[in-house]
């Protein structure tokens, strides 16, 4: 049964709220009085939505994770609280589906690029799709940053599914192009895919929380992160 278009405006007010200290705060530091607060209802009010934080806190992160499409709410109020593990199994299982990064996949399994030009192309188009991925899911991101450091769980999850895990797939990559002459990499492998990929993530999702400039351009900040991670590890030229 859908919901009142009172109800779902409600809802929805809850669910940003919730989201921003989520975003903030992490899981565990954010109480539910905080969110009652911040959207202008009583606590009790707020239980009338949602059984508790766990139940909020999922949802929140199934609409991050249906981000840019539409995010469906539940039918019946209020929201129960998931079954022991259900948060674990749902974002072990978004994150295996959608941390592909098609054109890094390709630059690890396919041949070496022959020119200057070819490797240029090659690195632009990983780490744009790098900051096109960092973007897609920023919220979601963000939340799972302030969430990881207090809640060991979720940290292992974000680590081994997405933080580490393409960190990791990165500096295969630029190992590889190292060992073959067409990056010129200023420092070991490891540590310049974790400057990388802090660069991509600073830019796609903390920009404007740090005050960067152009941060309201999401197209000024991908072409300032391609530009400058291709003329820092300045591709060689190369013909075999």
């Amino acid at each position: 049964m859908p919901l009142s278009a009172e109800a779902e405006g409600t809802f929805t007010r809850i669910l940003d709220e919730a989201e921003a200290l989520f975003a903030t705060r992490g899981y565990r530091r954010t109480r539910l009085s905080e969110v009652a607060a911040a959207v202008g209802v009583s606590e009790p009010a707020l239980y009338r939505y949602f059984r508790g934080k766990d139940a909020l806190f999922e949802q929140v992160l199934r609409r991050a994770a249906a981000s840019p499409g539409p995010y469906e709410p539940p039918g019946n109020l209020p929201v129960p609280n998931p079954e022991p593990g259900q948060i674990e199994s749902f974002l072990r299982a978004f994150f295996e589906q959608s941390r592909r990064v098609a054109a890094l996949e390709r630059a690890l399994r396919g041949p070496a690029p022959r020119t200057t030009a070819e490797a240029r192309t090659e690195l632009a188009g990983v780490v744009g799709e790098l900051f096109d991925l960092a973007t897609r899911y920023r919220a979601g991101a963000r939340i799972m940053n302030a969430s990881a450091l207090e809640s060991p769980e979720l940290g292992r999850i974000w680590d081994e599914n997405v933080r580490g895990y393409l960190t990791r797939a990165v500096e295969r990559y630029l190992g590889r192009r190292s060992d073959e002459g067409l990056l010129a990499l200023p420092t070991a492998p490891s540590d310049a895919a974790v400057v990388l990929a802090s660069l991509v993530t600073s830019y796609a999702v903390h920009a404007a929380d740090l005050g960067m400039p152009g941060a309201h351009s999401v197209e000024h900040r991908r072409e300032v992160v391609v530009a400058s991670v291709v003329a820092m590890l300045e591709p060689r030229k190369v013909i075999r």
